[in-house]
């Protein structure tokens, strides 16, 4: 009877680990999709944007402008 247990609860530890991974694949593909905006394509642009706004060539938007 001892091993049953000892088996049971090695398959339950097992599939609480392998469920957490899950969880946080799935955590982690869903920030990247929100988050992750610019592809590897159009990610340039931005950079050059930030170039353009530290060398003082644009402005960056700070609302202000609104009023």
């Amino acid at each position: 009877m001892d091993k049953v247990s000892e088996v049971v609860g090695l398959l339950f530890a097992a599939a609480m680990v392998t469920a957490v991974g899950f969880e946080i694949g799935r955590r982690r593909r869903k920030l990247r999709e929100l988050y992750d905006v610019l592809d590897s394509e159009t990610k340039h642009i931005a950079v050059e944007l930030e170039q353009m706004v530290e060398s003082g060539t644009l402005k960056p938007f700070t609302g202000d402008s609104l009023a």
